[in-house]
């Protein structure tokens, strides 16, 4: 729980301390253990989108966890209003936006939807390396600086790693001094090692992180 503590503590800063105008705001869906952060509108250049993955990634970082992140694009939209009549009622009389009551019990709606989750869940389960890491279409990459480290997979030059460890940016500044949001690379380095002795986790994602941050 506490990565995922840490994931929702960054987003709430970036959303409430950094990013919180119109044209650059952001909205942020958990489902599960993560979240999906949509930008306000399509952004041609992908530098800002890169940063803040980087910045969340080695936020949860400092909170002895590693996350995995995938950055794509698509439609995502308010669906409530194609909700069942019997719903919206249950909704407006419950006076609640997510939830509706099923006598003692409890039904739980998510009021979003969109092919950006889709996109970004398939990019990821696509990626066969393991670990913490943060993939992006090949075809996309373009749009990041070079200033973002970055491998094409092995086997897959359909897709790249970009290594969030090593990544530096004015964008990436930015977030850490006005949002306290990440950490240095160096920080995220030993952050990475010190998962590695305190969890033991299986070799293949030991090896998947360590190549993915040039850390081998």
């Amino acid at each position: 729980m506490s990565g995922l503590r840490a994931l929702m503590e960054g987003i709430y800063r970036l959303g409430t301390r950094l990013y919180r105008d119109d044209g650059e705001r952001l909205f942020a869906h958990q489902f599960g253990d993560g979240f999906i952060i949509v930008a306000d509108f399509h952004e041609p250049q992908l530098d800002r989108c890169a940063a803040i993955a980087v910045a969340l990634m080695r936020h949860i970082s400092h909170a002895g966890c590693l996350a995995r992140a995938a950055i794509a694009e698509g439609e995502f939209a308010d669906i409530s209003g194609l909700w069942p009549k019997v719903i919206r009622e249950a909704i407006a009389r419950d006076g609640s936006d997510d939830c509706v009551s099923l006598g003692s019990g409890l039904m739980t709606l998510l009021p979003v939807m969109g092919t950006a989750l889709i996109a970004a869940n398939k990019l990821d389960a696509r990626n066969p390396v393991k670990g913490s890491i943060l993939t992006i279409a090949t075809s996309d990459s373009a749009r990041i600086s070079p200033r973002f480290p970055r491998r094409t997979l092995d086997g897959d030059a359909g897709l790249t790693v970009l290594d969030w460890v090593h990544a530096e940016h004015p964008s990436i500044d930015l977030i850490w001094s006005c949002a306290g949001v990440g950490r240095s690379p160096p920080e995220a380095a030993r952050a990475i090692r010190d998962d590695i002795d305190a969890e033991a986790p299986p070799p293949a994602w030991i090896a998947g992180t360590l190549d993915s941050s040039n850390l081998s």
